[in-house]
C-alpha cells in the first residue's frame, strides 16, 4: 500500500494548481488560484521557476530539458519534480506567472486614473503598457507564448484572456465617462486604442527595427499616440 495519502496537504495542493496524472496541467487553475492569493508558491518553487524562466528564454521551449536545467542551474533534478511533473508543466507555470503580475500591474492603475482627464489617463495606461511589451524580456516571452500556443492553445487563450483582456478591460473603464465622445461603441474604442499603441512598436520591436526605448521615448511615443487616438476617434470638443 502507498504510504501517500490522496488526501493529504501535499495532494490538495496539486489538485488546486491543476496538475493531471498525466504530467499536463491546467493554466487556468494555475492562473486562478496564484491570483486569488489563496496559495503562494514556497521560496524554493520561486527558485526553480526563476531558474526555468531564464533557461527557456535562453534555449526556447524544444531546446531546453529538465535534466539540462537541473546540471546548468545547481538545484537538484528532484526539487523541480517535486512541484512540477513535466516540462509542459514548468513552462506554463512559468508563463502564468509572467501574465498574473502583468494582470496586477494593470489593476493597480484603475483607483488612479479615475480621477484623471481623458488624455493625461490614456496617456498613463499607454505608458504603463508599452513599458511593459517594449522590454527584451517581454519580447522574448511573447515569442515562447505564441510558438507554444500552436501546439497548446490555452497557453494562447489565457495569454490573450489576462494579457490583452485586461488591457481592454481598464481602458472600457476610463472610456466609459466619455462615451458621448465618439460614434464608437466603447469595446471598439478600447480595442483600436490598444492596437494603435501596440501594433507599430510591437512590430518594430520584433523585426529588431527600433530597440528597447527608454523611459522618456517611451513618454514620448505615448502621448503621440494617444494624440493621434483622439483626433481620430473621439469628436472634437
Amino acid at each position: 500500500m502507498s504510504s501517500v495519502d490522496p488526501n493529504g496537504k501535499e495532494a490538495v495542493r496539486r489538485r488546486e494548481l491543476g496538475e493531471r496524472g498525466t504530467g499536463t496541467s491546467s493554466v487556468a487553475s494555475l492562473v486562478r488560484v496564484l491570483d486569488e492569493g489563496r496559495l503562494k508558491p514556497k521560496a524554493k518553487e520561486q527558485e526553480v521557476l526563476d531558474v526555468a524562466t531564464e533557461y527557456f528564454l535562453e534555449h526556447g521551449y524544444r531546446g531546453a530539458s529538465i535534466n539540462a536545467m537541473a546540471r546548468s542551474s545547481g538545484i537538484s533534478k528532484e526539487s523541480i519534480y517535486r512541484y512540477f511533473s513535466s516540462k509542459q508543466q514548468l513552462f506554463e507555470a512559468v508563463i502564468g506567472r509572467e501574465l498574473i503580475e502583468y494582470r496586477r500591474s494593470l489593476h493597480r492603475l484603475d483607483a488612479t486614473l479615475r480621477s484623471m482627464d481623458l488624455r493625461a489617463a490614456l496617456v498613463t495606461v499607454a505608458e504603463t503598457i508599452l513599458g511593459i511589451i517594449t522590454t527584451d524580456r517581454t519580447q522574448a516571452l511573447r515569442r515562447l507564448i505564441f510558438d507554444e500556443a500552436t501546439r497548446s492553445p490555452e497557453v494562447g487563450q489565457h495569454y490573450y484572456k489576462i494579457g490583452p483582456g485586461q488591457a481592454y478591460s481598464v481602458l472600457e473603464n476610463v472610456l466609459e465617462t466619455h462615451a458621448h465622445h465618439s460614434d464608437f461603441d466603447i469595446p471598439t474604442l478600447a480595442r483600436h486604442f490598444t492596437g494603435l499603441l501596440s501594433w507599430r512598436v510591437t512590430l518594430e520591436r520584433q523585426c529588431a527595427v527600433r530597440p528597447q526605448p527608454n523611459a522618456q521615448e517611451i513618454t514620448e511615443i505615448a502621448a503621440t499616440l494617444v494624440d493621434d487616438f483622439m483626433k481620430a476617434f473621439l469628436k472634437p470638443k
